[in-house]
């Protein structure tokens, strides 16, 4: 018997705290309380089940189709009030605690990535045979992972190489006379903004033709994995040194910022219509980027393949339906159909995240078996 996995990002990707041991048992009984007699004991239940959060999600059943309507009718409700608070929490900033203490530079780092899911890797092996691994102190209170981790880096000298192989943050030695990450950056829950270069051109031939650009290079946690990052170029504002405005070049209308999937980083180049000779600076300059960002992974395990058809899943707001399975030649086909209530603009034809999820065959031992490609049949 063969069974086919397949693993989707579920339209933040963020894992609740596990529920505590004797949760699922309450969970249970307050779903029994979801079909009670009593109208109140029904909405108690149901606000009960809201209140616990998004650790009992894991707990709530996938199918409740063998229930009431009333009890399906509520979890439901349940369930999507849990996955907005778990999107809401995914989107603001990781925090981090650790008491005053002095620890090596490579156990600071190890407590940041178990805390925050933010995989940082000491990049300074590419450059040195054997990097130090210098004490440092630390003193965090529920602070935002972007801010303790430049305290860090200023005390060990790194610096953050943005562009590496993997999704992650890269630690390398600052040059002399650089200045630091969090340079005139700033933040916006797992999103830090840096200003990275200043492009002005004037004809010397047409009068009052020319052009300002800002490139700005937006980093973000790597746990977030971005799928698409959209900025409306009339939602930017931008100012001089006496808090005149610079008018921003809308032609464009909005910006489409393409991500690669293990990238941190991405530059956006910000157009400014060239101001006069006398503004000596941009003091000031704020916006709205949307970005488009995958939920947490969920499995979806089908069984009993050969007669598998129409076999139908669903989770958040994710339904994947087994259409059928059938060999072709030496290659066997698993016809898969992927739903999502809201997809927004994730699935576009341009955007390939959704080929990054995994899926596979597993043999009756449990040995499993990579799939030789994809191959789009319908896309709506």
């Amino acid at each position: 018997m063969f069974v086919t996995i397949l693993m989707v990002g579920c339209l933040i990707s963020v894992q609740p705290e596990p529920a505590p041991a004797e949760t699922p048992s309450q969970v249970r009984s307050l779903i029994r309380r979801l079909d009670a007699p009593r109208l109140e004991d029904r909405e108690a239940a149901e606000k009960e089940l809201t209140a616990m959060g998004p650790a009992i999600l894991e707990l709530l059943p996938i199918d409740a189709t063998d229930s009431s309507a009333e009890v399906q009718q509520r979890l439901g409700r349940v369930r999507q009030k849990l996955e907005q608070a778990m999107a809401t929490a995914a989107v603001e900033a990781s925090r981090v605690t650790m008491p005053k203490q002095t620890m090596p530079l490579s156990k600071a780092l190890e407590e940041m990535v178990r805390q925050t899911g933010n995989r940082v890797i000491d990049h300074r092996s590419r450059f040195a045979e054997q990097p130090i691994d210098p004490e440092i102190t630390v003193d965090f209170d529920k602070t935002p992972f972007w801010e303790a981790l430049d305290k860090v880096m200023e005390q060990a000298d790194l610096t953050v190489y943005p562009f590496g192989d993997e999704r992650a943050v890269y630690l390398v030695d600052r040059a002399p006379n650089t200045p630091t990450f969090g340079w005139k950056a700033c933040q916006s829950g797992p999103f830090r903004f840096i200003p990275s270069e200043l492009i002005a051109k004037r004809s010397l031939n047409v009068a009052n033709e020319g052009m300002l650009r800002l490139n700005v290079l937006a980093v973000w946690e790597p746990r977030l994995a971005p799928i698409g990052l959209t900025q409306k170029l009339k939602e930017v504002k931008a100012f001089d040194e006496d808090g005149n405005g610079l008018p921003v070049d809308v032609q464009l209308g909005e910006i489409e910022i393409p991500v690669n999937p293990n990238a941190m980083s991405a530059r956006i180049g910000i157009p400014l219509v060239l101001p006069a000779r006398r503004v000596q600076e941009i003091a000031k300059l704020g916006g709205t980027l949307d970005a488009l960002v995958p939920g947490p992974v969920e499995t979806f395990r089908f069984d009993k393949l050969p007669q598998a058809k129409e076999a139908r899943q669903r989770v958040a707001g994710a339904t994947v339906t087994l259409q059928r399975v059938r060999k072709n030649d030496q290659i066997w086909e698993v016809e898969i159909r992927v739903r999502f209530d809201e997809a927004n603009d994730a699935l576009a034809s341009h955007r390939g995240w959704i080929f990054n999820n995994e899926a596979f065959l597993e043999g009756p031992e449990g040995a499993r078996i990579e799939n030789e490609g994809f191959e789009t049949r319908m896309q709506t």
